[in-house]
């Protein structure tokens, strides 16, 4: 970045062309959002203060990001920052970036007809992105979310202290179902829901990954097996003991993963009914099953 009087526009339109130059994915968005992150501006007001100059105590820092994303650091991890059902969630290397299309887990579950009191179980919370929104669309319902990872249970508390609701959540470390013996008092702790983003990509599929998900994400929320099935095949078998009457079990899963579990759940015989939505891809990617 040579010496000048660097104006918004400048600078984004350098950053851009030099993303690009380096296979940034989305080069032009990538600088609007991290030059708005130091300046504390959203893009549309980087648009309206075009010509607004740029000093060096922000061009320093912007230089340094520029560095880091060109190493391919996701840009979420440097802004610490991702969207997720129009709020705003804290983000670094200990939990997965969030996806547009889990919002759909979200959407579904809030869209399905319920009693207005709920028991929500989510497994493998991360950021905690998927409870906390759902704490704050239902603030009367009562949520468990388990992780394996501490360091990404102490990211999903921070999200859900920001967003008020860190007493309607109650935040255990374990894998999977094992940590719900803890607050059983008579070993039948039972959920209306239980929600899931589990790993599910092919253990042998890592060199196809982009650069930022493979040498940045967590490798314990990506894959899962040489068949992608490792988590996904435990939580249909377990989760039936862990629903109430009526119960429904709702996870992601992957693009190619449809008919494998189908054929999982076809065998579990708890089931009564399951059902496959598609993603804004139209690939089969939300299965949601119910017991009878």
């Amino acid at each position: 970045m040579p010496s000048k009087m660097w104006r918004v526009v400048d600078l984004l339109d350098w950053t851009a062309r030099y993303f690009q130059q380096h296979g940034i994915r989305n080069p032009r968005l990538d600088a609007e959002v991290l030059l708005g992150h130091l300046l504390e501006k959203s893009r549309l007001q980087l648009y309206l203060h075009f010509e607004m100059p740029v000093f060096q105590e922000h061009l320093t820092p912007f230089r340094e990001l520029i560095k880091k994303r060109i190493e391919h650091t996701p840009v979420s991890y440097l802004t610490n920052r991702k969207e997720f059902m129009s709020l705003d969630f804290y983000v670094d290397e200990r939990v997965l970036v969030p996806r547009p299309e889990t919002e759909q887990l979200v959407e579904t579950i809030l869209t399905t007809k319920t009693e207005d009191f709920q028991r929500l179980l989510e497994l493998g919370t991360g950021s905690g992105v998927i409870a906390t929104s759902l704490a704050v669309q239902q603030p009367e319902w009562e949520i468990v979310a388990t992780d394996i990872s501490d360091p990404a249970l102490a990211v999903a508390r921070k999200n859900a202290e920001t967003h008020a609701c860190a007493t309607q959540i109650k935040f255990l470390s374990g894998d999977l179902f094992e940590p719900i013996e803890a607050i059983s008092t008579n070993g039948n702790t039972r959920f209306d829901w239980i929600v899931c983003n589990p790993p599910y990509i092919k253990s042998t599929e890592r060199d196809g990954l982009s650069r930022d998900v493979r040498d940045y994400e967590p490798d314990i929320a990506l894959f899962a097996g040489d068949d992608g099935l490792t988590v996904i095949r435990r939580l249909i078998a377990e989760a039936p003991q862990y629903l109430a009457p009526d119960g429904k079990l709702i996870f992601e899963i992957g693009a190619t993963q449809a008919n494998a579990v189908r054929t999982l759940l076809d065998a579990e015989s708890a089931y009564a009914t399951y059902e496959l939505f598609k993603d804004y891809a139209e690939k089969e990617r939300i299965v949601l099953a119910s017991v009878s």
